[in-house]
């Protein structure tokens, strides 16, 4: 009849009372006076692991992330503690950490928040199921409701917070504005530091406030019109009172953060942050904003008032009237003022070119012309006929390593240069001679190449060997020393270098060479400047062999300026700011700043003290060979070439070469002075006319940039275009005044196309033009003496009826297959599309 009943012992409920399974009830032990135990079961179900894998799985993740992120940052402190002034880097970097959790955690907090208050409003959410032919409702838990808010909140605040990573440039600056003593020469007679430090600041701030109100009013909405509080029912807004009182609320605060904006947008609109600007926006939106700015205020009334009482006729009028009012004031009425106004006043132009003139380093342009050579004999002496790119192929070196030196009273010609790339590591001099260039090794022994511009990866060096003839320089950079084991394990995971993990088993000490890379390294201390191509520089004493760069301040806003592109940006402001310097050697790095900087990088040099040192510690024999800031020099440029057409009393200008060119000029028993130049020719169609001489140079009175032009009772005219061909190859025409004249010098280059391997190019012909005679031959000197006086028909008709004929001979020649007098009969048309001038 089954199993007999037996009472073992006393239970409770759950415990077995009768089976025939005696392992399902804990037997009592002997003696005991206790109750068994209930069945064991087991501790660790399914649902137990799962939650425990993911449990590991996120400590996993945890440690991995916050582990690289800490020695990434350990890493990184111990680099920036190497140099003098590098807890000033430091600090920027924890500035700017605490502005972006500071913008997270704001975020986070209002999205979640106004969430939450979407939660209260939820009374229920039931899911549907279907468990075979059935289905069922199934009410979702207030704890998963709540749980699911919360993550919502976190995810929309995170991504509403992205893109504040620049925002420490603008606070440093907001706390310690520059002041440049120019004004905006409007009618808000701001000072042109306003707009590059306060107001950045201030409208990032606005934006980011307007993003997100704007974001937490369209995700609220959305769920109140999800949960049926919220409706639009024949043109009218249907709210319940707990919906309406929220919206309310979010739709004031959105019109005061439009109305904060619309006070912003004078000075946005003068300083450039919304485009172009012209003269409409100039005397229309800057006084549409103010309406804008009452409109904003009128609607935050009319909003408080619908939240607290159901108005949805006011509501939908305050807001279609804020929203006209925005179109008409910043789109339509600026736009209609544009296309039927007069343009641009003689005023407005005045006022700007003198403000373009601050920004791209135009404000004290001279207008005397640079220092002439004395002859012409002086001149093809000293002005170079070859150019860094032809003269690296000839050595078989990288054209960033070429550096033409000051002229010194020694010299019988030009000389370069030449920095080591690559092992065997010697200096050497490049010497421009009648029979080519001669490569002369100077007397500094091998130099180690440690550093310079493309040295990558990190280099593990014995401590006495990162110092140089015993010499220490603390706090120059020289290497990070590996002491701990915290330290070691650190910059191992940071560089993925694992063997630095061992200890020095003979007692040693090891540094480590990190960032050695010249502009990368440069820009590592100074975030917020951009560096220029490093070029070598010979030094007497110590180390003998250094790479300089130009550091260069830029800003995208700036009072009435219009920009000009830089590295792929548009720039309303650009100045050489700092001087960066570093041993190839040792690596012991310096940061000055450049002579005549501006108050925009002194603003920088006030937060980065001590690290950026004053100008006058520059050394003397290092300001002495640098050569003029070229990105400056391009957009300079650009900026005449611009302001040319704005012109109606000249015709556009243009830059004769494309590129600016570079030449020494001899100053006595000193070393001379490198000139950056390039010659601006008018006219649209040729022959062209010289118009102006722009040329810049690095001397003891910091920065001159000169612009000369001829006069007009006496013009000049450069020679035509020389044309290379798969075979020859133009060098750089160089121009410059001698005398009472111009003097152009160009070379000539065989430097085939084609040929493989490519044979290393050499000088077959100079080109010289200098006080009406024009010559070419093997050396520029005899080019000079033995120039033909040029003595042509010059009136229109002659011209045409040479190039005509000219024409015809090089087209048959081309036809004919014969390249060589086709070359010769092109360089002949040019020249009589661009003539020489007439003699004197």
């Amino acid at each position: 009849m089954g199993t007999v009943a037996r009472l073992e012992h006393a239970a409770r409920a759950g415990d077995a009372v009768r089976s025939d399974q005696s392992e399902s009830a804990r037997r009592l032990p002997r003696r005991g006076r206790g109750l068994a135990g209930g069945a064991r079961r087991d501790g660790v179900t399914r649902a137990n692991r799962r939650t425990l894998y993911l449990i590991g799985a996120g400590l996993l993740v945890a440690a991995l992330v916050g582990g690289r992120w800490l020695a990434v940052e350990t890493a990184e402190r111990a680099w920036d503690r190497t140099f003098a002034g590098g807890e000033a880097v430091i600090a920027v970097r924890e500035l700017s950490r605490l502005l972006q959790a500071v913008v997270l955690a704001v975020a986070i907090i209002w999205i979640t928040g106004n969430l939450l208050i979407v939660y209260r409003a939820i009374g229920s959410v039931q899911m549907p199921r279907r468990l075979g032919d059935l289905e069922i409702v199934e009410a979702v838990p207030r704890r998963t409701l709540l749980t699911a808010t919360a993550l919502l909140g976190v995810v929309f605040g995170t991504l509403l917070s992205l893109g504040t990573s620049d925002w420490w440039r603008h606070a440093v600056l907001a706390a310690s504005p520059p002041h440049f003593g120019v004004t905006d020469s409007t009618k808000l007679g701001l000072d042109a530091g306003y707009y590059v430090s306060v107001l950045p600041w201030l409208s990032v701030i606005q934006d980011r406030t307007f993003i997100l109100v704007l974001g937490a009013l369209g995700i609220v909405a959305l769920l109140y019109g999800v949960i049926g509080s919220l409706r639009i029912r024949r043109g009218r807004i249907r709210a319940s009172a707990y919906a309406r009182a929220h919206i309310g609320v979010l739709l004031a605060v959105l019109a005061l953060a439009i109305a904060w904006g619309a006070v912003l947008d004078p000075a946005e609109i003068v300083g450039g942050l919304h485009g172009p600007m012209d003269p409409a926006a100039l005397s229309v939106r800057i006084p549409g904003a103010a309406v804008v700015a009452a409109m904003a205020i009128v609607t935050t009334v009319i909003s408080l008032v619908w939240a607290w009482r159901d108005r949805p006729t006011m509501i939908l009028a305050g807001w279609a009237a804020l929203l006209i009012s925005l179109a008409a004031g910043y789109f339509i009425i600026p736009g209609v003022v544009k296309a039927s106004g007069p343009g641009e006043s003689p005023e407005l132009r005045q006022r700007r070119a003198a403000l373009e003139r601050v920004a791209f380093g135009l404000d004290l342009l001279d207008s005397t012309p640079p220092p002439a050579f004395a002859s012409g004999e002086a001149a093809v002496r000293t002005i170079p006929l070859w150019d860094p790119a032809h003269i690296a192929r000839a050595v078989d070196t990288n054209a960033t390593a070429i550096a033409l030196r000051a002229p010194r009273p020694d010299d019988q010609g030009a000389m370069w240069l030449v920095a080591p790339t690559r092992a065997p590591a010697t200096l050497r001099v490049a010497s421009e001679t009648d029979s080519g260039l001669v490569l002369t090794t100077l007397p500094t022994g091998t130099i180690r190449l440690l550093f310079g511009p493309g040295q990558t990866g990190p280099i593990v060096m014995p401590g006495d060997s990162a110092r140089s003839s015993g010499r220490v320089f603390p706090g120059k950079g020289r290497g990070i020393p590996l002491t701990g084991a915290l330290r070691r394990f650190a910059i191992a995971w940071t560089i993925q270098e694992w063997g630095l993990t061992r200890g020095d088993s003979n007692g040693a000490h090891r540094v480590l060479l990190w960032r050695r890379d010249v502009s990368d390294r440069l820009e590592r201390l100074a975030p917020f400047a951009r560096f220029g191509t490093p070029t070598p520089v010979l030094r007497t004493g110590g180390d003998p062999l250094w790479w300089v760069s130009w550091g260069y301040v830029a800003h995208e806003a700036f009072p009435l300026v219009r920009s000009l592109p830089w590295r792929g940006d548009d720039v309303r402001f650009l100045r050489p700011g700092l001087i960066g310097a570093v041993s190839v050697e040792t690596g012991e790095t310096h940061l000055w700043l450049a002579p005549g900087y501006d108050s925009l990088t002194a603003a920088w040099a006030r937060a980065f003290t001590p690290l950026i040192e004053p100008a006058e510690r520059l050394p003397a024999d290092l300001r002495a060979q640098l050569a003029y800031p070229i990105e400056t020099f391009d957009l300079a440029v650009d900026q005449l070439v611009r302001a040319s057409t704005d012109s109606v009393a000249q015709t556009a200008w243009s830059a004769r070469p494309r590129e600016p060119y570079q030449l020494g000029i001899a100053s006595g028993a000193a070393s001379g002075t490198v000139w950056t130049a390039i010659a601006l020719e008018s006219g649209l169609l040729t022959p062209k006319r010289f118009a102006a001489l722009l040329a810049g140079a690095v001397t003891a009175r910091g920065l001159e940039l000169h612009l000369w032009r001829p006069s007009p009772t006496n013009p000049e005219k450069l020679p035509g275009e020389l044309v290379g061909s798969s075979l020859l190859r133009p060098g750089q025409l160089r121009v410059w005044p001698t005398g009472n004249t111009l003097i152009t010098v160009q070379g000539q280059f065989l430097d085939p196309v084609s040929a493989r391997p490519a044979p290393a190019p050499h000088l077959t012909e100079v080109y010289v033009t200098y006080g009406g005679r024009a010559g070419h031959a093997l050396t520029a000197r005899t080019a000079l003496l033995g120039g033909e006086q040029i003595i042509t028909d010059t009136t229109l008709t002659a011209r045409w009826e040479r190039a005509r004929r000219l024409a015809m001979r090089a087209d048959s020649a081309l036809a004919a297959g014969n390249l060589e007098l086709f070359g010769s009969l092109w360089r002949q048309l040019m020249g009589e599309l661009a003539p020489a001038q007439r003699p004197r």
